[in-house]
């Protein structure tokens, strides 16, 4: 009716407001934004790619708006634009599929105060084996005509997603199509994609975040963004020649002089998820956009030893997601490639050659694009204005190709508002006069200035971790939600103490607890410990550091390098441990975690120095 009504000459303002509410959001603030930078001819473009009725969701109307944005306020955002080639499937889907497979009174149940968690394992195994109505699957079929066999991604762009205050980052699935092999398989692969998208909204760390944000009462329909994945193929491999998130405001300040105000990016070499999941003993590139050159590591051999190692990519070959070593791509890439993304170590090649060998040595690093002031003047150009339009500093996820020219295209595949905590000061460490200090460290924390009371603290022994068979490491989450749910509601600070990375996905590197396992902590602090080889990783643009900062978690770091000024983890050994109360049937994990709660310890942090400290006041 509206597009009736344009070709007439008439698009009134209710009617904008009408298509606004129920097709992109009803969040105030962003609505005001689609109002101001969307025309009728963007709307009606939009309703040509949705499938079923319904919202788009936060996820898509954040992206689209964006590019909006940028299109309108960035004259040369539109010469290294790489335009989106999206679908939409609307949220009213979500329900016509719970309908059509008799889940609605689970879904119901599942809804209520005593089955939001109890219905949830059900529901979402309905969710997971359930059939689309005939309609829905014809016009699948039709999105898979439009791509032919090129890859594409399936999105959750859900309600609660991506708004001002909620980022819900890495709660719901994302599933990548690598799209090969006969229709019928290609179709299924689409519609197991979309089942998953949909059963992630029962995930448990999903609903404990909802109920951490006081969601839990909201309605949750899921929408779906079917974005075709940029990048170009290299051999059978599919990817971008980088990807990554970009802040316009830094949180984590790893340098003194640096400029958290300029933003930075947290890039990676193939696909983006290397940016955002901390998996094995890849470790992307930051950089800050005041210097984006610069980094913390000072020789060739610390810039390859704390670089990617494995790309995440597409294998059309196998029809798969893929992880493959940097060693098994590189024939694959043409030089110009290597020189843009890649750097050599010269120390390590000199090495080989010593005893006979002669080969090539690289590693991922990003230098020279990094190096390529058009490229990162544009990015941080891109999140200053995202971030002056919405009033707040903001979060994007980006790819970037290259050619032989070195010419570039950005794929700006998200933007959502970054979580900020108004309650900033100023606080001088220097004066403080504390009896019993438990750490004290410098440029490896995160979070806003504050003082904070921590009343209970919780070790885990990096050593008797490391030791502890790898086939039972799973154990230490268990307890550590045991103990995080023992503490719910009880209006106490907990402190967590963890070996290695925090939300790793490898437990040889860490404890790999979800936002679920700590959902009530307080702060985090995670510790190196030579003996067992165990890292931090501070985790700048990851989901965990997404949770990190919307739970307003505070983080630091213990390394064993001049960042740490004082660390005694003894300092509690004559406080009761209280783990054989909360976890009585794990008598083998007894000396590993200990629980002690405390008096007058407290966590100090001054975001402006980035200095912190925790222990006893007065």
């Amino acid at each position: 009716m509206a597009k009736m009504q344009y070709a007439q000459g008439s698009f009134t303002h209710e009617t904008q407001e009408l298509i606004i509410r129920s097709t992109m959001t009803k969040d105030s603030r962003l609505k005001a934004l689609v109002e101001a930078y969307f025309c009728p001819e963007d709307y009606f473009a939009l309703r040509e790619r949705m499938i079923g009725s319904g919202a788009i969701g936060g996820k898509a109307c954040g992206m689209l708006l964006a590019r909006k944005i940028a299109e309108t306020e960035l004259p040369e955002y539109a010469e290294h634009d790489e335009p989106h080639d999206s679908f939409f499937i609307g949220s009213d889907v979500f329900y016509t599929y719970i309908v059509s497979n008799g889940a609605w009174k689970l879904r119901i149940r599942q809804r209520s105060p005593e089955g939001y968690f109890s219905a949830a394992g059900q529901l979402r195994e309905h969710l997971l084996h359930g059939v689309f109505p005939e309609k829905i699957q014809d016009r699948f079929v039709d999105v898979l005509e439009y791509f032919g066999q090129n890859p594409f991604i399936v999105r959750s762009s859900s309600f609660l997603e991506d708004g001002f205050g909620n980022a819900f980052a890495g709660k719901y699935e994302s599933v990548f199509c690598v799209n090969q092999g006969s229709p019928e398989q290609r179709l299924e692969a689409f519609e197991q994609a979309v089942r998953q998208v949909y059963a992630s909204t029962m995930d448990i760390s999903a609903l404990e975040y909802r109920r951490v944000r006081g969601l839990d009462k909201k309605d949750e329909q899921m929408a779906i963004l079917v974005q075709r994945v940029s990048g170009s193929y290299y051999g059978e491999y599919f990817m971008p020649c980088a990807a990554g998130v970009g802040y316009s405001h830094s949180a984590y300040k790893w340098m003194p002089d640096m400029d958290p105000g300029a933003g930075m990016l947290r890039i990676v070499m193939g696909l983006g998820t290397k940016a955002v999941d901390r998996t094995k003993e890849d470790y992307p590139r930051l950089a800050n956009l005041d210097r984006p050159g610069v980094t913390m590591l000072t020789t060739i051999e610390q810039k390859h030893k704390y670089s990617q190692r494995y790309i995440d990519l597409l294998d059309c070959g196998s029809n798969r997601l893929a992880e493959v070593s940097l060693d098994t791509l590189l024939p694959a890439l043409p030089l110009w490639y290597k020189k843009m993304v890649l750097q050599r170590d010269n120390a390590a090649e000199a090495r080989l050659r010593e005893i006979g060998r002669f080969r090539e040595v690289w590693f991922v690093s990003c230098q020279k694009l990094l190096e390529t002031e058009s490229f990162t003047s544009l990015m941080q150009k891109l999140l200053k204005t995202l971030e002056r339009v919405y009033g707040n500093p903001v979060d994007i996820e980006f790819a970037v190709n290259l050619d032989a020219e070195g010419d570039f295209v950005v794929n700006l595949l998200q933007c959502r508002p970054l979580y900020q905590n108004k309650s900033l000061e100023n606080i001088d460490l220097q004066s403080l006069n504390l009896k019993r200090v438990f750490f004290d460290i410098v440029d490896s924390a995160m979070g806003t200035s504050c003082k904070r009371r921590m009343d209970v603290v919780v070790q885990i022994d990096p050593l008797l971790y490391y030791r502890y068979p790898y086939q039972k490491k799973y154990q230490v989450v268990q307890a550590v939600e045991r103990i995080n749910d023992f503490y719910k509601g009880s209006n106490k600070n907990l402190l967590l103490i963890t070996p290695g990375r925090v939300g790793t996905s490898s437990p040889e590197l860490g404890v790999p607890v979800t936002f679920r396992s700590i959902s009530n902590f307080s702060a985090v602090c995670e510790v190196s410990d030579s003996r067992a080889g165990y890292m931090p990783e501070l985790s700048y643009g990851s989901h965990m550091f997404q949770d990190l900062v919307e739970a307003q978690i505070l983080y630091g770091a213990v390394y064993n390098d001049r960042r740490t000024l004082s660390y005694h983890p003894d300092l509690f050994q004559d406080l009761p441990d209280r783990f054989g109360q909360i976890c009585p049937d794990c008598p083998e994990l007894a000396k590993m975690i200990q629980v002690r709660e405390t008096d007058g310890l407290y966590f100090w942090l001054d975001s402006l120095s980035n200095h912190a400290v925790c222990g006893f006041d007065g």
